[in-house]
């Protein structure tokens, strides 16, 4: 661990920013604006630096891609948030029984910043996460400190560099360090954590928090189901899933898993996916727009999560159209392969793929998806393709899911609108745009009550016997309604 993220400094840095916090005391509209104008400014500004630097850490990612996610969709969220603010900050009514409000009484739910926000991001998308968080975080009027991942040192450091030249120290303070600094960081005592990663560490992340009783949000990941209708058109499936499957590599998220669809249908599913897949890439090598595996250990579990299903039983197609000697390559681009005749035995079974990894599993009634599905830890996506409507709605109220796509993939994240998180194992609570908001906020109730103090004098004791009387006859009422 860097010496400068030994527990007392990053304690420093959250006590800086909570000391800041409450001498300003909590920020209007226009300073959250203006901090939100500087955070689109500061993605703008270094744009291509962005495109490099990941393309660097990963070894090849797609320019375009980046261009699109990290930079034009990252402006995007932040101006939602600062189009939205104003409105979600203002006093929400809260309807009160109307004797009561009568007489005078109101209520409300203010939102107010929290403090200093701690957000931890992952090394598949430190620069989006990252800003994710950030625009969430000012929307709500809070400060942040921001750990980005080892795994991605060249991206990090710019990360760094970025909200330096910025922000303040007191607005936002971004932690470098491996493992250790990580840990040092979720044992601090923020005012919410949020954490974007794998399970596991989620573990360790939520038990350091528990230990300050800090409320944490955890984005994870799992499994994610493609449920196919019989009403599906393949051509359209086969060219949407290869779109969102080879994004990235597989190295997102929300990437689809494993498909079930109607054993009549699936080997004419297998081949049109081949073929939409090497028209998105007809060669792999020397596309600048196919993503590479972003480390060498990555890619080798993935290549021994094909090689054991393959022993297993497994067929396995590899859709290489150019023939290049892909395994042999530095290059780390792993083709799509399309598992079939998988069984439980196997770890791609067993484990989230993330990367370009899909099994197609067959099933002759809907509900055997169902059962499988349900049997399943609960995933962060799912996705149905069908045009029944019917059997739409069925699929969508039997999944559990932190969310669902009906006839896509993947397209989910491109909505700041949308409330993002999953469900048992794959996550615990929401964010981004107003949930995120809202999370990142405490939602204070505010009673006013009525001025006329001669109905709550009533309420006062010595009570009369009438007001005993009147409370007898209330409790029989509500029995007789029962």
């Amino acid at each position: 661990m860097d010496a400068e993220l030994h527990d007392e400094p990053l304690e420093q840095a959250l006590q800086r920013q909570r000391a800041a916090f409450l001498r300003d005391g909590p920020p209007d509209a226009k300073t959250r604006i203006e901090r939100l104008d500087r955070l689109s400014a500061m993605v703008l500004a270094h744009a291509e630096e962005i495109v490099s630097s990941l393309s660097r850490d990963f070894g090849s990612r797609s320019p375009h891609s980046t261009r699109t996610g990290d930079v034009v969709g990252a402006v995007a969220a932040i101006r939602y948030n600062r189009d939205h603010l104003s409105k979600w900050m203002e006093p929400v009514p809260v309807a009160l029984p109307a004797a009561l409000e009568q007489a005078g009484a109101r209520a409300e739910v203010r939102y107010q910043p929290l403090g200093v926000i701690g957000a931890i991001v992952p090394w598949n998308g430190p620069v989006l996460m990252g800003i994710l968080a950030a625009a969430g975080a000012f929307a709500a009027g809070n400060r942040l400190m921001l750990k980005v991942p080892e795994g991605t040192p060249i991206t990090s450091a710019l990360i760094a560099r970025m909200f330096g030249a910025f922000f303040s120290p007191e607005e936002t303070v971004v932690v470098q360090g491996d493992v250790a600094a990580g840990a040092a960081f979720s044992r601090l005592r923020f005012d919410h954590l949020l954490f974007t990663g794998s399970a596991a560490t989620a573990r360790h992340v939520a038990k350091a928090a528990a230990e300050n009783l800090v409320p944490v949000t955890l984005e994870l990941g799992g499994r994610n189901p493609v449920i196919m209708g019989r009403t599906a058109d393949i051509p359209s499936m086969a060219a949407r899933l290869a779109t969102g499957k080879m994004a990235s590599a597989g190295q997102v998220c929300v990437s689809p898993d494993y498909i079930l669809a109607p054993r009549e249908m699936l080997r004419d599913l297998l081949r049109e996916l081949e073929v939409q897949a090497a028209r998105l890439y007809p060669a792999l090598l020397d596309n600048e727009d196919y993503t590479a595996i972003a480390a060498p250990g990555h890619f080798a579990r993935l290549r021994h999560l094909v090689e054991d299903a393959r022993q297993k039983g497994a067929e396995v197609t590899v859709v290489n159209p150019a023939s290049e000697p892909l395994w042999d390559s530095t290059a780390r681009k792993f083709p799509l392969c399309l598992l079939t005749g998988v069984t439980s035995d196997m770890l791609v079974m067993q484990e989230e793929t993330f990367g370009p990894i899909l099994s197609l599993i067959p099933y002759d009634h809907l509900n055997e998806a169902l059962v499988h599905v349900a049997g399943q830890p609960g995933p962060l996506s799912a996705y149905y393709f069908g045009n029944d409507e019917q059997e739409q709605g069925h699929v969508v109220e039997r999944v559990s899911a932190g969310n669902m796509v009906i006839n896509d993939v993947r397209c989910q994240l491109f909505h700041e609108q949308l409330p993002f998180g999953g469900v048992g194992m794959s996550g615990s609570g929401r964010y981004r745009g107003y949930e995120g908001f809202r999370t990142f906020s405490n939602a204070k109730t505010v009673l006013h009550q009525m001025a006329d103090d001669a109905p709550l004098a009533l309420q006062r004791p010595p009570f009369s016997v009438a007001a005993r009387d009147a409370v007898r006859a209330h409790i029989e009422a509500l029995g007789a309604t029962n």
